[in-house]
């Protein structure tokens, strides 16, 4: 089997396998698994936008939810590494209960990459105080640190900022070169 075809499986079983497990009190609002474009990337963030409306979320979280939602898929299209067909495999799962939305993402990573990540994860979880982690930001935002991709790594930090929670992170490896890198950030809906 291609690396290419490998990887489509990979990511298709963790999707199919996430959305089994989704709660009975959980409704998935919005699910994709597939190639990213900024076409697709904006079909996705119209999605968002009228299925938390059709959710009847109030206005302060579906604020939350839409930016983090933008947030993660942006990212996932500028970020996200290439498998060797240059090709970029992700998914998304945007779903909610009675207290919670849940944004889940998946993407290719580098195996290189996968320390920077975790390191950046742990350090943005370490903070307890808004106030701390938007000081975080702002010294990040200074430091005006641009990476190979064009990002001063501000993303993780925005989302757990807008979520207020913690952010959830694994890596499940895909072969000797590259990861599934998937990301959950929770928004109360309270």
């Amino acid at each position: 089997m291609r690396e290419s075809a490998a990887i489509d499986v990979f990511f298709a079983e963790k999707f199919n396998v996430l959305l089994s497990q989704v709660p009975a009190n959980e409704t998935v609002l919005v699910s994709f698994n597939g190639l990213l474009s900024q076409e697709q990337v904006s079909k996705l963030e119209t999605q968002v936008e009228s299925s938390i409306v059709e959710a009847g979320v109030a206005k302060a979280p579906l604020k939350k939810i839409f930016f983090i939602s933008v947030e993660t898929l942006q990212n996932m299209l500028i970020h996200g590494n290439k498998d060797v067909e240059g090709k970029q495999h992700n998914f998304f799962i945007l779903r909610k209960n009675g207290v919670k939305t849940t944004i889940t993402s998946a993407n290719l990573i580098e195996a290189k990459n996968i320390v920077g990540v975790e390191n950046q994860m742990k350090t943005i979880n370490a903070f307890d105080e808004p106030a701390a982690l938007k000081q975080y930001y702002m010294d990040h935002l200074e430091k005006n640190e641009i990476s190979a991709k064009e990002g001063a790594g501000l993303g993780f930090i925005t989302i757990a900022m807008k979520s207020g929670n913690k952010l959830s992170y694994e890596f499940d490896k895909i072969n000797d070169g590259a990861s599934l890198f998937l990301l959950t950030s929770t928004v109360s809906l309270e």
